[in-house]
């Protein structure tokens, strides 16, 4: 099983209680999956559950936990993907401005 990397454009969706003061987020994504289909699915459901909307992805690659040594969020994110099969950093922006 591999770890995979996708960094998502986000909107949040109507029942997401933050869609009243954000537009949109980027997201910085990690799911264990066998293939690059299942971690497409895995991606789009975690975002799902978080209540987001998958806009488009821009990056998308396996990776290795040692490239995130000297990144304590991303680390943690791809740890928590390791345990439970998803794990993301949120970067989100209000007004139209993306931050």
């Amino acid at each position: 099983m591999s770890v995979y990397y996708f960094l998502i454009e986000a909107v949040p969706m109507k029942n997401n209680p933050e869609s009243e003061y954000l537009n949109g987020a980027y997201v910085n994504c990690w799911v264990q999956a066998d293939s690059t289909k299942e971690a497409i699915k895995k991606a789009k459901d975690y975002l799902k559950w978080e209540k987001w909307k998958w806009l488009y992805a821009e990056d998308m690659c396996t990776v290795e936990r040692e490239k995130y040594l000297d990144e304590p969020d991303s680390l943690e994110a791809y740890d928590i993907a390791c345990e439970y099969g998803a794990g993301a950093v949120f970067y989100t922006w209000s007004d139209g401005a993306e931050d």
